[in-house]
């Protein structure tokens, strides 16, 4: 970037030292208009906007004429009125891009700092920000894992609305526990009085939150689904049970009697699958998991393994598919985001894929690709050829193109 520039007035000085050593943006200019020529917010917002288009140019000289006989007329000599107008004719030409590059610089180092070093801090903005963003919040609290971030469960005993952090082994990296608003079928009534029930005291039992938040069978299904009793019972259906117990206790002359239930243990894929059901992710595995060895076997890659393949030989890949793009400029080519529970893979479908093919890259919910690998730098993308779903009960909605 060029260096800031310097004018002979003192009154330019406490501006331009807010952003020493960059060039002075359309912010800067505004306030060059408030304090040397007497513009109104108004006024100067509008001289930004003209500053902030290409198409805009008469308008803009004019503009800056008008600037320059202003600040001359409040005593800004001539020479430096002069210098201004056209340094801001100068910097509309290029400050459009260039000041949008300076905010995604700082931007981007930002976010690399946080996510070096306060990895947990990182990850529980961004999953407080949600709903926001390309990626869904399994993806990213599996990329979180991967980095060695430690998670917990929504818990009603432990947790709160949101996400929240909590001590673990290594003071550098606490434990982040995920908040109550990402169980699925919790709606707003819901979570609301679980909030307002919290705020007077901590919960101690699965009858005390049903009852102090007034909790209905639908809101407490949803709560044992997403293991959130499981500090009180571990096992989700008998969580429920309880649960659905005193929601249904409502009649004080017929109360419920307790009943022992048993329950068979549930499997880890069957749990990984109800996780996702239940929440959107799971902390117990990844759904790709209960097709490795199938996959394994037909010579499918994974993500880990991909890393190893050579430019332009032919491979299969497969994974759950994370988002679906097709932007205006690519003509038709629709790009893939496929995670499995090591990372991610890119493919590309060109355009003359069509048939069963185009009907997979658009609906299937995992899928198995045959392509030619094609490394650009440190990027790998698998050209796809091939395209078929792979059968599963699983449940899924990936961030698709309209």
């Amino acid at each position: 970037g060029r260096e800031a520039v310097t004018y002979a007035h003192p009154a330019l000085e406490p501006i331009l030292a807010r952003t020493q050593g960059i060039p002075v943006f359309q912010e800067q200019a505004m306030t060059i208009a408030i304090s040397l020529a007497g513009y109104t917010p108004a006024e100067a917002d509008a001289l930004r906007r003209t500053m902030g288009h290409r198409r805009k140019e008469e308008r803009l000289r004019a503009g800056l004429v008008a600037l320059r006989e202003r600040m001359v007329a409040r005593q800004i000599t001539p020479d430096v009125a002069e210098q201004i107008e056209s340094d801001l004719l100068s910097f509309a030409n290029y400050g459009f891009p260039e000041s949008h590059a300076w905010s995604f610089a700082l931007i981007a180092y930002v976010t690399a700092w946080l996510k070096t070093h306060h990895p947990t801090e990182f990850y529980l903005g961004l999953l407080n920000a949600q709903p926001m963003g390309f990626y869904p919040v399994s993806t990213l609290i599996n990329d979180a894992r991967r980095h060695g971030v430690p998670f917990k469960p929504p818990c009603m005993r432990d947790g709160s609305s949101d996400c929240t952090t909590e001590p673990s082994d290594n003071p550098d990296v606490p434990v982040l526990r995920i908040g109550w608003r990402f169980i699925r079928g919790l709606g707003t009534t819901g979570l609301t009085a679980l909030q307002t029930a919290s705020a007077e005291r901590g919960f101690n039992s699965i009858e005390d939150v049903v009852r102090r938040a007034h909790l209905e069978r639908g809101n407490t299904i949803a709560i044992a689904r997403g293991g959130a009793f499981a500090a009180w019972e571990p096992d989700h259906r008998k969580a429920a049970w309880i649960a659905l117990r005193t929601a249904g206790d409502s009649l004080p002359l017929a109360p419920a009697h307790d009943t022992t239930i048993a329950t068979r243990p549930m499997s880890r894929r069957k749990q990984i699958l109800l996780d996702y059901f239940a929440t959107g992710f799971s902390l117990d595995g990844h759904p790709m998991e209960a097709f490795r060895r199938k996959l394994t076997e037909l010579g499918v890659e994974d993500s880990e393994s991909l890393k190893q393949v050579q430019h332009g030989s032919t491979v299969l890949v497969a994974g759950l598919v994370i988002a679906r793009q097709r932007p205006e400029t690519a003509k038709g080519t629709v790009f893939l985001l496929l995670e499995d529970e090591h990372g991610h893979a890119n493919v590309i479908v060109p355009v003359s894929v069509g048939g069963a093919d185009r009907e997979a890259v658009r609906f299937a919910v995992i899928i198995l690709v045959l392509g030619k690998a094609e490394w650009d730098g440190p990027v790998l993308q698998v050209i796809g050829s091939r395209f078929q779903p792979v059968k599963t009960d699983f449940i899924h909605r990936s961030r698709d193109f309209r």
